[in-house]
């Protein structure tokens, strides 16, 4: 039976100081019918985690994994005991043109993080069981975390893409969510290029799962005339760039998707050739509740686990997983675990 007191539950938020983090102590009430309450195992770091720090009072983290210990009287799906995770999408109305579809992570009624009290920098949260998502017992939780956003962000680019598995792939930047898209879009089954304007990462992109490896110092006019064309393009990185220059190695009919956040606006100077070859420019985030199962069930299935690096669940702990992330020292996520 749930607890009928409520939970307790320690948390840690952000402050008035950039990058400062502390101890605090909410009240969560017993759960709803269709709730569940889980002790966070482990928790994965996220660049959007670094985006909201500036809100003080805020409990920060979105790629949790957890053990299930109560709940509520109408959930099946899931029992004490069983180890499972949450993502971006919290609620959704479940009614509308964009629920109906399969699509909810559009719902324009939906509750996606930092919103809610339910987030993961925590010992426990509470989440409704339809938003909660069973863990494959060949992923231990510090290394299906950051599969959460991270894997899901390019996994749901991969598969809203709709590149089959003969294509040619090209993944721009090869970090937190960089090299998890060179595992799936390999374990995808098409012919995969990182690109990097770091020379030296050209094994790591190979270990990763890309069969080539382009350093964009060496893209010239020419180099790009000749260079192989590509059926999709994943860029992310949050860095402007030339974006004609990368068009331009698109195939016809070809895809750029855009994951990272570039802090300048995006301008296409060479309109003409792009509109006459078709090419498609668009964003994308990570996908709703039917693509996360997906996900999962092909990372277990190809044995995807991202590079990680461990820290504390401490204040000091996440401030240092923080530093890290801004500087760009990790290699290549950071899964913060609960003492």
């Amino acid at each position: 039976m749930p607890n009928n007191d409520g939970y307790n539950i320690t948390a840690f938020a952000t402050t008035d100081k950039p990058g400062k983090f502390k101890e605090i102590t909410y009240h969560a009430p017993p759960l709803k019918d269709d709730e569940i309450y889980i002790k966070i195992l482990a928790c994965g770091l996220c660049h959007t985690d670094v985006i909201y720090m500036s809100q003080p009072e805020t409990i920060l983290g979105h790629e949790p994994i957890g053990e299930v210990v109560d709940v509520g009287s109408s959930v099946t799906k899931f029992a004490k005991g069983d180890i499972v995770g949450y993502s971006y999408l919290r609620n959704c109305c479940l009614d509308c043109r964009q629920c109906n579809s399969g699509n909810d992570i559009m719902c324009y009624d939906r509750v996606m993080f930092p919103e809610g009290n339910n987030n993961a920098f925590a010992h426990g949260v509470v989440c409704k069981d339809r938003f909660v998502y069973r863990i494959p017992d060949n992923l231990k939780p510090k290394e299906a975390a950051p599969l959460m956003c991270a894997g899901l962000t390019v996994f749901t680019a991969l598969w809203k893409s709709k590149i089959p598995p003969t294509g040619r792939v090209a993944v721009i930047g090869i970090g937190g969510l960089g090299h998890l898209a060179l595992a799936f879009a390999r374990a995808w089954g098409c012919h995969v290029t990182a690109i990097s304007h770091t020379p030296g990462k050209k094994d790591e992109c190979l270990k990763y799962g890309a069969h080539e490896f382009m350093c964009s110092k060496d893209f010239t006019a020419d180099y790009i005339k000749n260079a192989p064309k590509f059926d999709l393009i994943l860029d992310t990185v949050s860095a402007d760039l030339d974006w004609d220059t990368y068009l331009n190695l698109l195939d016809r009919n070809g895809s750029f998707f855009l994951i990272g956040i570039p802090s300048g606006p995006i301008q296409i100077r060479e309109i003409f050739p792009f509109l006459q070859s078709e090419k498609v420019f668009r964003g994308s985030i990570l996908g709703g509740r039917y693509i996360v199962e997906l996900m999962l069930d092909f990372a277990s299935r190809h044995n995807i686990k991202a590079a990680i690096e461990e820290y504390p669940m401490t204040p000091d702990g996440i401030a240092k997983a923080v530093e890290d992330c801004e500087a760009n020292k990790l290699r290549y996520r950071a899964v913060l675990l609960p003492k």
